[in-house]
């Protein structure tokens, strides 16, 4: 058994997107591709993170990081972003935006999640139909994984990941492949992060049920606050959580 929590990892691994402005190619070119992730090795260095796996594609990229201050993510995409943009636009005699916002992210919270991000990653190309198989792919953590240790400290990452009883051996051999794609799972994310900010309120608050934060106007304006406002929940997902209208939510955040 892993030594942490085998179905909560409460959560230090984030899963980091980022994609070019109107979906354009930002990573057409090879120069392009090494050039972002020279910038992102040497911020690395002065950073209190850790990459596990990533993928660079033409109009996106994926990122799965390890980092005990989420402010450590935001901090790195924001110089490595702002430093290849001014890049890009110089190449090619543009000037605007390169990237579609700064980043998205998502927390991995369980073991099962985890595991099937790194696969998710390193399929990209293969279920872009860029390449046959994840090894022909130049630009993922992939082959980092066997021999090819560029942007990853591979030993770190493999003290990291045998904390949950994963192999970089069993990453390779394909074991995991069974396991549901991240599209598939951000619907189980969404359920553990919902019921521990529910928890955390009604302990927080001294509630015993939920029906005492919908019947209560103070509380469900500080509860739909802090899923609207903090952690990016929709007017709609908020109202079907607490069986309440949209309307009645989209009233009580915007009211004064």
């Amino acid at each position: 058994m892993p030594r942490d929590a085998r179905n909560n990892i409460h959560s230090n691994f984030f899963h980091v997107m980022i994609q070019g402005i109107n979906k354009e190619y930002i990573f057409e070119k090879e120069i392009e591709i090494k050039t972002y992730l020279k910038y992102l090795k040497q911020k690395l260095e002065h950073k209190n993170l850790l990459i596990i796996s990533y993928c660079i594609m033409n109009n996106h990229a994926h990122f799965l990081v390890y980092t005990k201050d989420i402010m450590e993510i935001s901090k790195l995409m924001s110089q490595v972003n702002t430093r290849y943009a001014m890049f890009y636009n110089k190449r090619h005699d543009r000037c605007g935006f390169v990237f579609k916002n700064r980043y998205k992210s998502e927390e991995i919270l369980t073991y099962s999640h985890l595991i099937s991000c790194i696969n998710y990653i390193h399929n990209n190309p293969v279920k872009a139909k860029m390449c046959k198989e994840k090894g022909d792919y130049k630009y993922s953590s992939y082959n980092e994984y066997k021999d090819k240790t560029f942007l990853l400290n591979i030993n770190l990452v493999r003290q990291i990941l045998e904390r949950y009883n994963i192999m970089i051996s069993t990453i390779l051999d394909g074991k995991y492949e069974s396991y549901k794609f991240i599209e598939h799972i951000e619907i189980e994310n969404k359920k553990e992060k919902t019921k521990r900010i529910l928890d955390e309120f009604l302990k927080e608050n001294k509630i015993k049920h939920i029906d005492q934060i919908v019947n209560n106007k103070k509380y469900l304006k500080k509860l739909s606050n802090i899923m609207y406002i903090e952690n990016g929940f929709t007017q709609k997902e908020i109202g079907e959580i607490l069986g309440i209208s949209r309307l009645r939510i989209h009233r009580i955040i915007h009211e004064l």
